[in-house]
């Protein structure tokens, strides 16, 4: 019942699965999305050279070094493996994992199983009484973290050709700090009587993660003229996703996804600045 105050645990859990899976799941919304509007804004679109060198098969000591990149104390996935395990054991897991992601790389299918993802929920205010109040934070499996960090490493090398300038946060080379500077710049003495008339416009949008449709961001990929199994590659790791939700150190509901990318995901960061 809107308005009502829950207190029952159940009643608790039932409402966070109900709320996430239909921000996250429910029915995929199904319509055609013609970018070719945009095709006259497009600075840069990836090259045959661009193309192959991001596409190119997946080496072992590519694999390896982008699972020993990945941080010893990062939350693991359903599976419960951290980072820490796989270095540790290496040795013994190490073909075993090298197959498993390098298969993903040849066949461009990926296993929900690998990309099984729970949403550890972080406080947005002091005193939490909403489902909104929450923001959910994605915590998947290490081999879908290694896989993950591949893409990023490989859409890295073409980045800073595709976003504009005036976007500096996650782009190598470039400082987020910049835009912080200039914004000062901008708005110092803003207020002085002697200047003309102006005004400045805040946009914060609402569940930016949450609310993109796939649909959508393949069309974007398209149009940068990404190379199609690249594009295979991303799809899957955004498409075949599923989620459970983590309250109280407990796993509760289980549901695919139908829309949006994960916060805390660096590749579905890059996508949502893309």
């Amino acid at each position: 019942m809107y308005g009502a105050v829950l207190t029952d645990m159940q009643d608790v859990t039932e409402e966070f699965v109900s709320h996430f899976k239909t921000l996250l799941g429910g029915n995929k919304n199904s319509r055609v999305i013609d970018l070719s509007f945009l095709s006259s804004e497009i600075k840069h679109r990836i090259t045959p050279e661009e193309a192959e060198c991001i596409s190119a098969p997946v080496t072992w000591s590519e694999i390896k070094d982008a699972l020993f990149d990945i941080a010893e104390d990062s939350a693991p996935g359903p599976d419960g493996y951290t980072s820490a395990f796989f270095k540790a054991s290496w040795s013994v897991v190490g073909h075993d994992i090298s197959n498993a992601v390098g298969e993903f790389f040849r066949t461009g299918k990926l296993l929900k199983q690998i990309n099984a993802t729970i949403l550890a929920l972080i406080p947005k205010v002091q005193l939490p009484s909403y489902v909104t109040d929450y923001r959910p934070i994605s915590c998947c499996n290490v081999i879908y973290k290694t896989i993950a960090k591949i893409i990023v490493k490989r859409m890295q090398l073409v980045l800073h050709l595709l976003i504009d300038y005036s976007q500096n946060a996650f782009v190598p080379g470039r400082n987020i700090s910049d835009n912080i500077l200039l914004a000062q710049e901008l708005l110092a003495g803003y207020n002085q009587a002697r200047l003309p008339p102006r005004s400045t416009i805040k946009v914060d949008i609402q569940k930016a993660y949450d609310s993109v449709e796939w649909d959508f961001l393949i069309e974007v990929l398209k149009l940068f003229t990404f190379p199609a199994r690249f594009i295979g590659w991303i799809e899957q790791c955004v498409t075949t996703a599923s989620f459970s939700i983590s309250l109280n150190g407990s796993i509760y509901g289980y549901f695919p996804g139908a829309r949006g990318l994960r916060q805390g995901h660096p590749c579905h960061r890059i996508c949502l600045f893309l």
